[in-house]
């Protein structure tokens, strides 16, 4: 049930707790985690080619009243810290009002996830925000530190831990955090709806995207139209203005002719020879990935 960049949050809190564990008295420099959980919730931010962003909102607790059924969802109250910007703390309650009003943060409908950390055991629950600007901006007039959300989580669990009051925060080994990337859940639904009710073989490209370990070893065919009989591709289109010298069309299935476009192209087309290959290597691949 989870999209790429929020599991992606999850195991870098998950690794960081990981560093805390094993080093808890040898490590000199905080993790971002302990950094956000001590100035009470932030932004997670990595850099790099796989870089992270997303928020965490700190000290996350149940609200003392039993959840609500509303459209047999079963919608959980939970009480987090206000960021700690300016505006979402400050002292004047109309001035925490209107940043929450027109605030882009904790958007309803968005997919949020439920840490709890439990001594050196981590549990996450998947859950969609139900609660929008105003409700709560109301919630912000009564405390300028805290805020209350209501959320619809995935797993009866966390109903069950509401129901009975459990208290997610009452030491250093026991907390928990909300976090959000700011990922609509309409816009997954039908991809999450789709992998929960399709077998592994059913799926397109199930050999590239069901397989197991590396993908290597794996080979990548020609696309099933090109493999059509007398199929071939047209690349004069890609021959530089002017010119009179012809690109021969291109048989996928022919090594010969594959490795007479890709020279052809190189010197007598209008793409460089970087482009060239990856132009030669998507046409005779079903599964291609171009990066520029």
């Amino acid at each position: 049930m989870y999209s790429s960049t929020t599991r992606a949050s999850v195991n870098a809190i998950h690794d960081d707790l990981l560093k805390i564990w094993e080093a808890k008295w040898q490590r000199i420099e905080m993790t971002k985690l302990e950094k956000i959980l001590e100035q009470k919730g932030g932004a997670y931010r990595t850099s790099g080619r796989d870089s992270l962003f997303f928020q965490v909102y700190t000290d996350v607790e149940f609200i003392a009243k039993p959840p609500e059924v509303n459209r047999s969802e079963v919608v959980v109250t939970l009480v987090i810290d206000a960021p700690p910007i300016g505006a979402a703390r400050d002292e004047d309650a109309k001035k925490r009002f209107a940043y929450w009003e027109h605030s882009r943060r904790l958007q309803g409908s968005s997919l949020v996830v439920l840490i709890v950390v439990s001594g050196h055991t981590v549990q996450a629950y998947l859950g969609v925000i139900l609660s929008f600007g105003k409700s709560i901006a109301e919630s912000s007039k009564y405390d300028n530190r805290r805020i209350q959300l209501r959320v619809s989580f995935f797993e009866s669990e966390v109903e069950l831990m509401a129901l009975r009051g459990e208290p997610l925060n009452f030491s250093r080994d026991k907390f928990a955090v909300l976090v959000d990337n700011g990922v609509m859940f309409e816009a997954v639904k039908p991809f999450l709806q789709k992998i929960q009710t399709t077998e592994p073989t059913e799926i397109p490209f199930s050999r590239y995207i069901a397989a197991g370990g590396s993908l290597e070893a794996v080979d990548i065919p020609p696309p099933k139209y090109a493999r059509a009989p007398d199929f071939k591709f047209n690349l004069q289109c890609l021959a530089k203005p002017g010119t009179t010298f012809t690109v021969n069309k291109l048989d996928v299935l022919n090594t010969l002719a594959v490795a007479r476009a890709r020279d052809q192209l190189k010197k007598f087309s209008v793409l460089d020879p970087s482009q060239v290959d990856a132009v030669i290597d998507t046409l005779t691949r079903e599964v291609s990935l171009i990066q520029g």
